[in-house]
C-alpha cells in the first residue's frame, strides 16, 4: 500500500512514517542506513526498484529525490511506501518542485534514521 501526500512537508511527511510503522506493529527503528537516491522521473521506478531488493537484506530507509519543474511554486508531493510490503524497510518518493530542487539537503535532513550511515546514489 502507498500513502500519498500531495504539498506536503517534511514535518508531515516524517509523522506519517511514524504512523506507518506503529501500524505494522515495528515500533523500533532496525534500520541499517539512509539511502538517498538523487534522480529523475524516468530513472526513479528502476533505482527505487534496485534498493528496495538491496533492502531485503539491509533493512533501510530509501529517500528517492525526483526534481520537478524548477520554476513552479515551492511544493513537495510525497509517496510512503508501508513498511513490509516493500520489505522490511521503508521507501519515500519525494517529488520538488521549483526551487525546493535546488535545496535537496534540507528536505531529507529531517528524513535521515537517526545514528544511521547516509549513503547517497545518483544513479544513470
Amino acid at each position: 500500500m502507498t500513502l500519498y501526500l500531495p504539498r506536503t512537508t517534511t514535518s508531515q511527511i516524517a509523522e506519517a512514517l511514524m504512523a506507518e510503522r506503529l501500524s505494522v506493529g515495528g515500533g523500533a527503528m532496525n534500520m541499517v542506513l539512509t539511502l538517498v537516491i538523487v534522480t529523475d522521473e524516468a530513472d526513479h521506478y528502476d533505482a527505487v526498484r534496485a534498493a528496495t531488493e538491496a533492502g531485503r537484506e539491509h533493512p533501510s530507509r530509501v529517500v528517492a529525490l525526483v526534481r520537478r519543474d524548477p520554476d513552479a511554486e515551492p511544493a513537495i508531493d510525497a509517496e510512503i511506501r508501508r513498511p513490509g510490503t516493500s520489505g522490511p524497510g521503508e521507501a519515500v518518493l519525494l517529488r520538488l518542485y521549483g526551487p525546493l530542487g535546488e535545496h535537496a539537503d534540507s528536505v531529507v535532513t529531517p528524513l535521515l534514521v537517526p545514528e544511521a550511515p547516509v549513503v547517497v546514489w545518483w544513479p544513470g
